[in-house]
């Protein structure tokens, strides 16, 4: 009798349904600011300082990062655990670290929280479509993790240095000109990712 190998809930998103969420929220999020440019630039500029905002993201990627790690027996919170494989003994340590970092992220930093929270945040959401993404067919595939990789290098260096994010912020809205260029490509990013996800995925 084969043994039953129990799939992480990642592993059981089809890449066509990745596809389709992904899509949809690139053309209707870039769709918007496009239409509404001013009043995203200017909460893009407010944004690196919104310690509400900030402290909401920080909740939930820190929430989701423990879903990942925690114990066995928790019901839901215990539905996305993870193997940690020759680092299972450490996983206590892991659990310890969620509620003490996000206690000590939201009492004790006061400045430019919020591109450290947002990274965390875009961290947690770039795991399940890179999961339905991988090894899968056809080559059309890549247009997941290619956005995957860009989101999870800049979400790093936004956490280690966040005033890099308030700078891009700044550059980007002081050059109103590549804003609807900027929107355009993301919003044909999007088709692109639903059009591959209706045709071939």
């Amino acid at each position: 009798m084969s043994p039953i190998v129990c799939q992480h809930p990642y592993e059981m998103i089809p890449l066509d349904i990745a596809g389709y969420v992904l899509g949809i929220l690139l053309l209707v999020g870039h769709l918007y600011a496009l239409i509404k440019g001013a009043q995203v630039r200017a909460f893009l500029q407010a944004s690196p300082r919104n310690h509400g905002l900030a402290q909401l993201l920080l909740c939930v990627g820190v929430a989701w990062f423990f879903m990942l790690v925690a114990p066995q027996g928790l019901g839901i919170f215990s539905s996305l655990r993870v193997s940690l494989a020759e680092f299972e003994d450490s996983r206590w340590i892991l659990q310890l670290a969620c509620p003490v970092l996000l206690v000590l992220m939201i009492t004790q930093v006061k400045n430019l929280l919020f591109p450290r929270a947002l990274g965390i945040f875009l961290l947690m959401v770039v795991a399940p479509f890179l999961s339905a993404a991988y090894l899968k067919d056809p080559m059309t595939r890549l247009l997941i993790p290619i956005w995957a990789y860009v989101l999870i290098i800049l979400s790093l260096v936004w956490i280690a240095k966040p005033y890099i994010y308030r700078n891009m912020v700044q550059w980007l809205c002081e050059r109103p000109k590549l804003w609807a260029p900027l929107c355009v490509g993301g919003i044909l990013y999007g088709v692109a990712i639903f059009v591959c996800a209706v045709l071939w995925w």
